[in-house]
């Protein structure tokens, strides 16, 4: 055993080294120096990005004085915007819309509920929705082309024409058909708020008087 130890004691010795270079490289230097470079790159990141809102700033330094100001003059804006939309349409709403639409037609409205369907959900958390409603219609050819065109310039009630279907008799200029409407919603977290409905008038005497 000596005498081998002494023949080759370099070879075993430079077999020891190179074992322990390879220790070093795979076990302590390839994964620091992963660590180092995904950090740089990190960092490198970080940096761009402060760079990049340090320019926005001096882009924008002239009006950052009034910015606080201009962001809470969108955002009444926004909710004025708003507040032209209901929340919800319950079954009172869409009774006197028909009524509405009635007195807009000139005829007798059948219908049923509607129902509502989701669209999309806002930036800021608002749910805007539709309300499908489909009703009835008699009138004459110009009438038609007035209610379609009042319909969707109405400023009262935002509707869409979703679908129409016409029959015309033109020997009485009669126009008929169904229009299905869609009302828009926008649910921004307000309260309900009930329709002002007159209710009917009291004291009318009894039947014994």
């Amino acid at each position: 055993m000596k005498k081998f130890l002494a023949k080759y004691w370099i070879a075993l010795f430079a077999l020891i080294l190179f074992g322990a270079a390879a220790y070093v490289i795979f076990m302590l230097y390839k994964p620091e120096k992963a660590e180092y470079e995904t950090n740089d790159r990190l960092l490198d990141t970080q940096i761009s990005n402060v760079q990049a809102q340090i320019n926005d700033n001096r882009q924008y330094a002239g009006v950052q004085d009034v910015l606080e100001g201009e962001e809470k003059a969108l955002d009444e804006s926004r909710l004025a915007l708003y507040k032209a939309f209901p929340g919800e349409m319950k079954e009172e709403d869409q009774i006197l819309y028909i009524l509405y639409l009635e007195e807009l037609f000139g005829n007798d409205i059948t219908f049923s509920f509607g129902t509502e369907s989701d669209v999309i959900t806002l930036n800021d958390g608002s749910d805007l929705k539709v309300l499908t409603l489909t009703v009835n219609y008699e009138t004459n050819y110009q009438g038609f082309k007035d209610m379609i065109d009042r319909l969707a310039t109405d400023d009262t009630y935002i509707t869409s024409v979703q679908y129409c279907t016409l029959s015309y008799d033109s020997e009485t200029d009669t126009a008929t058909g169904t229009v299905t409407l869609v009302r828009y919603l926008l649910d921004y977290g307000q309260e309900y708020q009930s329709p002002d409905v007159d209710g009917p008038g009291g004291g009318g005497g009894t039947i014994f008087d």
